[in-house]
């Protein structure tokens, strides 16, 4: 059920003006009723502005609640650190199979041109 702006603000401790201005500058999504008054989702409005109780639980809730957000951080980051990792290893192993490759490649041709290059006597050359 959608808060208006008044609710809003109660919900999460802050001003009216303030929400107003989050709605405006784009941080918070808000519609607008048929009589022209806000109407936000509480889902959009605490993914900006965390709940009353959170905001204001004391200080050791404040701080548990940004060590959760920086966790919940770093955790995503090392999860996009891992795949990164795994493409990397990936990658290489495809380098060196195709350094094997033409490694095996290069030798075959090394050894063509050895056999072509033998010398001949110059009679056998000329009589071809």
């Amino acid at each position: 059920m959608p808060l208006s702006l008044s609710e809003a603000a109660k919900a999460t401790g802050t001003n009216r003006t303030t929400i107003l201005r989050a709605i405006k500058a784009g941080k918070v999504s808000a519609t607008k009723d048929v009589h022209g008054n806000w109407l936000i989702e509480p889902v959009e409005l605490h993914r900006v502005y965390p709940p009353v109780q959170e905001r204001t639980g004391g200080e050791r809730n404040a701080s548990q609640y940004r060590a959760q957000i920086a966790e919940a951080a770093l955790s995503a980051q090392i999860g996009a650190l891992r795949d990164t990792a795994d493409l990397l290893r990936a990658q290489l192993d495809d380098m060196r199979q195709d350094r094997d490759h033409w490694r095996t490649q290069a030798e075959a041709t090394q050894r063509l041109l050895a056999d072509a290059t033998v010398k001949q006597p110059w009679w056998k050359r000329l009589a071809g």
